[in-house]
């Protein structure tokens, strides 16, 4: 959620465990990076994002940019894992991954992407989650420890997606653990 939502929900739901960050398609609006960095020390925050880069909404993609690395200090200060947004800007992605060397988790959001990439983004070090929509190949071929399950935009519950890419798999994936893992180790 942006920060400005996390502010307006912290206080009614104070056990809640959130992700804030600012998106890069909120970033051609005006960006408040102090407010960012004040909601990411509350203690229900757990990861910062969605952040990253699309080529085809947003700012232009050096804003996008600068307001994503804005994000990877601050997750690397905060000792936070980083969600990201990534559409059409992989191999800029992929340098500034390789740039930065971060010791925290990185997650690409969504993942909808072939084999390929996926293997691309795996050997770097990033984890890959999917949600209801994804390629049943990169899904089977996704280290298990490398593998998150995600909601957005779908109506069905995380058991069912998990389910389906479960199918695709030659074994189930033990999703609850991985969530944990991710929020809690280093690269």
């Amino acid at each position: 959620m942006s920060p400005q939502q996390a502010i307006d929900f912290i206080p009614e739901h104070p056990d809640a465990m959130i992700s804030v960050g600012i998106h890069p398609w909120a970033s051609d609006q005006p960006v408040d990076l102090d407010l960012l960095d004040y909601v990411a020390t509350m203690p229900q925050v757990v990861a910062l994002g969605e952040t990253g880069l699309d080529t085809l909404r947003g700012a232009p993609i050096q804003l996008q940019t600068d307001i994503f690395q804005h994000h990877i200090d601050l997750s690397q200060q905060l000792d936070l894992p980083l969600i990201i947004h990534c559409v059409k800007a992989w191999d800029r992605l992929l340098k500034i991954y390789k740039e930065n060397r971060p010791a925290n988790n990185w997650v690409i959001h969504g993942f909808r992407g072939k084999p390929q990439l996926a293997r691309q983004l795996i050997n770097t070090g990033l984890y890959l989650s999917l949600g209801e929509h994804f390629n049943a190949q990169s899904a089977a071929l996704i280290p298990d420890d490398r593998l998150l399950v995600e909601t957005d935009e779908s109506t069905l519950p995380i058991e069912e997606i998990a389910s389906r890419i479960n199918a695709c798999r030659p074994h189930h994936v033990p999703f609850d653990q991985n969530l944990r893992v991710f929020l809690t180790t280093k690269t």
